[in-house]
């Protein structure tokens, strides 16, 4: 009984840090609505800037947030009570956004969407390296919610990421905003090495399952360390943080499980002996590790997890969460939970997807992106397409299959956007993904 509090604990506070917009508070004054048209191809950032809200720190500084919810069905924009309207997860998801922009360096309009963002992210950062993740109503800074304290939580890797992408992007475009961008990226990564690069290549073992103990808060999350980590080393340089990266991926391999013809057929564990879609960017980071480490084991066991795990859940019509336990040397599944499905527990896959197509040139993976990425198209439980090109909305979740929340929070926006951003680079795979619609 214990075990089983313990387990619906550990759901619920990971439910919670996702931030998957499904909230029906009441509604902050709304912005603007979505400008006429602005779509191009796949690709349409209506919603999104409908989103976006000017925002004045306690500072003066001016900066831009992303509005978490947004509630059908006229989709005016409302927040969180207890947490904040606007959030540092979505803020640096939408930064990457628009830095991803093919368009980037020469359009000024989406340079400043891009850079209110990333004065966002700098004005969160807390004193300690850290950052805070919500802001609330008045724009005060949430600094002691569970899901917004300034610790080594998933919303500073967020943040590191974005700023590490835009480092390069924006050094001679906006050389005041550059130095504030470099300034909190040494901050947070000097704290990195402070608390998290000694602890000890330890393991613990948990329903069968050998756990290592130095990735933080999990696999999931030391992927998105890494996914911050990888450009800002790429920059950099610095040896320390090239072995930190080293070790943080050995982590992520030890979480691999099953074979080919074993379930979970090589999958990545996302925290101990649970799985979860939503965020499990493992063989994503992976695949990144690779590329900066000149190591084709990362990538192997990355493929694996693409050629073997995928296919699976595609077979399966997709999973929620999972925990795996090992009796007699036989992986098994227990608490399978095939709902909620969110647009944050398709793109981690897509993402790694496009990364082997990428890598190996192999149209074999460029179709299995394109399925993976039909399930905003309407190749999905449910039968509905999630993601309308027309608006750039994109549902909140399929509830079960034939349920579906249409609100259409920033999460869901972004991470669809990301996801099409990814279909619209690679030509096989956007002709793949009209097979599959």
């Amino acid at each position: 009984m214990q075990k089983n509090t313990l387990i619906i604990t550990l759901l619920y506070s990971l439910i919670i840090a996702c931030s998957c917009s499904k909230a029906k508070d009441k509604p902050q004054t709304p912005p603007v609505g979505p400008p006429a048209g602005g779509s191009v191809g796949l690709v349409n950032m209506a919603h999104l800037t409908h989103l976006t809200v000017p925002v004045t720190f306690p500072s003066g500084n001016l900066a831009a947030g992303i509005y978490i919810y947004s509630n059908a069905p006229d989709y005016t924009p409302a927040y969180a009570t207890g947490e904040g309207f606007t959030c540092l997860d979505d803020v640096s998801r939408a930064a990457l956004v628009y830095l991803r922009n093919p368009n980037f360096s020469t359009d000024t309009a989406i340079q400043a969407k891009a850079f209110g963002l990333l004065r966002f992210i700098t004005n969160m950062q807390s004193a300690n390296g850290y950052f805070y993740n919500f802001l609330q109503t008045g724009n005060v800074i949430n600094t002691s919610g569970a899901t917004s304290v300034n610790q080594a939580k998933w919303w500073s890797w967020r943040a590191l990421q974005a700023l590490a992408e835009a480092s390069p992007r924006i050094r001679t475009i906006n050389a005041t905003l550059s130095a504030q961008v470099e300034l909190a990226i040494s901050n947070l990564v000097s704290r990195v090495k402070t608390d998290l690069i000694n602890l000890p290549q330890t393991t613990a073992t948990q329903d069968g399952i050998v756990i290592p103990q130095w990735l933080p808060e999990g696999a999931d999350a030391g992927a998105t360390l890494l996914l911050g980590l990888i450009p800002y080393c790429q920059t950099s340089g610095d040896v320390t943080i090239r072995q930190y990266i080293k070790k943080l991926a050995d982590g992520i391999v030890m979480m691999q499980q099953g074979d080919a013809t074993h379930f979970p057929y090589d999958c990545f564990l996302s925290s101990g002996t649970l799985w979860h879609a939503y965020g499990s960017d493992q063989a994503h980071a992976l695949f990144q590790t690779a590329t900066l480490l000149n190591d084709t084991m990362y990538a192997n066991r990355a493929l694996a997890e693409v050629d073997n795990f995928y296919p699976w859940m595609l077979q399966n019509g997709f999973n929620y969460s999972f925990e795996l336990v090992n009796v007699n040397n036989v992986l098994s599944s227990r608490n399978v939970q095939r709902y909620e499905q969110i647009a944050y527990g398709i793109r981690p896959f897509v993402s790694a997807a496009v990364d082997a197509y990428a890598l190996t040139n192999n149209d074999k993976y460029a179709g299995i992106a394109a399925q993976l990425a039909a399930w905003f198209t309407g190749k999905n439980p449910a039968g509905i397409a999630m993601y309308d090109t027309a608006t750039g909305r994109c549902f909140d979740a399929i509830a079960t299959g034939n349920t579906v929340n249409r609100n259409a929070g920033a999460e869901s926006c972004i991470e669809a956007l990301l996801t099409m951003q990814l279909v619209e680079k690679y030509p096989a795979v956007k002709t793949a993904l009209n097979k599959y619609k």
